[in-house]
């Protein structure tokens, strides 16, 4: 079977090859670290503004059990510690989604949905 070649180097080419010879090293992890927090700042800031919101709005059974962990366009994903607290949050979602928009001044939430896990 013949030999595979670069198709547009030879070897000599490619050893000798060095494209930023004058850039400085940064660790790959700064690099997406970066491209990850400018992705999704404004998106993060108003998760933690929300989070913010729901522990000064809601009382600590809910805030103890429940707690706002995404937040995608206008659907808040709230994580629930179990089925049993999911079940009674159901029937105060509307009054929940209204206290938050009030708390926000404006109809940023438009629904909550309830996913049980730990956060």
């Amino acid at each position: 079977m013949p030999e595979a070649n670069p198709p547009s180097m030879d070897k000599a080419k490619m050893q000798n090859r060095r494209p930023y010879k004058n850039a400085e090293s940064v660790h790959i992890k700064e690099v997406l670290q970066a491209i990850i927090n400018s992705c999704r700042k404004e998106t993060h800031t108003e998760l933690e503004s929300i989070q913010r919101i729901w522990r000064a709005t809601f009382q600590p059974p809910i805030t103890d059990n429940a707690q706002p962990t995404a937040l995608k366009e206008d659907i808040l994903l709230v994580t629930v510690k179990s089925s049993t607290v999911v079940h009674q949050l159901r029937f105060q979602l509307r009054d929940m989604i209204k206290k938050i928009n009030q708390a926000v001044g404006s109809d940023r939430i438009r629904e909550i949905k309830l996913k049980t896990g730990n956060f």
